[in-house]
């Protein structure tokens, strides 16, 4: 597994590339201060051609509106790339975030 730790190790969306497999792990706060991060994050991904897009929900405490649609947009751009999406290490909070959103149903999750 390579992981891009030069580029978004300090920052609150990590990526993780395994061969079709990318992983973009949350870290902290998401909110509208980090969402472009995670929108480069899955662009990059989604241009290396991954087959399968894990957005990985373990080590994150707070999300807002603006994350809720940041993955929005990333579901719409797996989709039209053809890549499955997941979400990953969903905590019962922020499923119920998922829930109240509508969004559970849009994703495939993960507990």
């Amino acid at each position: 597994m390579r992981r891009d730790e030069d580029i978004h190790s300090s920052t609150p969306v990590r990526v993780e590339l395994d061969g079709e497999i990318g992983r973009i792990r949350l870290h902290g706060e998401i909110d509208h201060t980090a969402v472009e991060q995670l929108d480069r994050a899955v662009a990059e991904l989604l241009d290396k051609g991954v087959g399968s897009l894990v957005v990985d929900f373990a080590d994150l405490s707070f999300f807002d509106s603006a994350c809720v649609s940041a993955l929005v947009r990333a579901r719409a751009l797996a989709e039209e790339r053809g890549s499955a999406i997941t979400l990953a290490n969903v905590d019962r909070y922020a499923r119920r975030i998922l829930d109240l959103t509508g969004l559970s149903a849009a994703f495939r999750i993960e507990d």
